[in-house]
């Protein structure tokens, strides 16, 4: 029989198994996910700032401003074969600076589950809050909600092809990072939303900027769907996530089977059947723990289980 090391990060007092109460009165103003938003929303604006004074300035005379591609991670996951073969150098559009975050980007997806993606990414974050925008108006819009069901339910009729269609995001990676090797380029930028986004301001279409009206429209009715099927940064942040020592585990004996943590769960990962979550969709966001009314049922760990779902 296998054994587990296992280590529990959130110990509590709170007897296991009993109901998560919501305090009564004053509610902390810091939590856990309005954090997480406040994170999110600081790089996104970071990366705006960046980008608006590189198109307003941009690189004429003594004047030299940071290219908002710069931080992008994925340039240095790319630029990794003509990096160690040319001694040094990087694709166009790409920097040092894309090599040293990429290697973070690596770091921390092994040791903080893809946390880059759950709390960093700009690109995930407005994904999310379009989801939000949604919500939104299915709340308030007459029609919305109904559309939205709508949508979903023909949607859920092509639920067979939803894992077959996460796969694609491990062929982009694959496409990205051996193209640019072979070719000299980034192949992957001229259909990356990110790039699109980054050069919105420039005025000039794109096969990127058409896919990221697409995934702009697609996360009205799914949750991150750039995230869920097509991100190759995403893929290989969860292939080194998967292998890492963090986990989730969810604890059968407190667990009731209410299935929120599923609904809660922006990629969709089946949570609530699971024993161990440690899925390479996971971007470690943690609003399924969250949101899960009992102690214990659901928490971060550290360990090498055998065995992950």
């Amino acid at each position: 029989m296998s054994t587990q090391a296992r280590v529990n990060v959130s110990i509590s007092p709170l007897k296991l198994g009993s109901v998560k109460k919501k305090p009564k009165g004053w509610r902390p103003l810091i939590t856990p996910q309005r954090f997480r938003r406040a994170v999110q929303f600081g790089f996104a604006a970071f990366i705006a700032y960046v980008t608006f004074v590189h198109v307003s300035v941009g690189e004429t005379g003594e004047t030299i401003t940071a290219s908002p591609e710069a931080f992008c991670p994925f340039g240095g996951v790319e630029s990794i074969w003509r990096f160690v073969t040319s001694g040094g150098k990087t694709l166009p559009h790409t920097h040092l600076s894309n090599m040293a975050l990429g290697a973070a980007f690596l770091v921390t997806a092994f040791f903080a589950r893809s946390a880059f993606c759950g709390w960093v990414c700009p690109l995930g974050f407005l994904q999310d809050m379009t989801t939000k925008f949604s919500r939104f108006l299915q709340k308030r819009v007459p029609g919305v909600r109904s559309l939205v069901g709508t949508v979903r339910e023909r949607g859920a009729r092509l639920a067979v092809i939803d894992r077959p269609l996460r796969l694609l995001k491990y062929a982009l990676l694959v496409w990205s990072v051996t193209g640019a090797a072979y070719y000299g380029v980034m192949v992957f930028r001229d259909y990356d939303p990110w790039a699109a986004l980054l050069t919105i301001a420039e005025l000039t279409f794109s096969f990127g900027l058409l896919v990221l009206i697409v995934l702009v429209v697609a996360s009205l009715f799914v949750e991150r769907p750039w995230c869920r099927y097509a991100c190759p940064l995403g893929a290989i942040g969860g292939l080194v996530a998967a292998a890492g020592p963090v986990y989730l585990k969810r604890e059968d004996a407190y667990c009731k089977g209410c299935a929120v943590c599923d609904k809660a769960c922006p990629m969709g990962i089946n949570i609530h059947t699971a024993d161990t979550i440690k899925s390479p969709d996971c971007t470690g966001c943690l609003e399924c723990v969250d949101i899960c009314p009992r102690h214990g049922a659901l928490e971060l760990k550290v360990g090498m289980p055998v065995v992950g779902k």
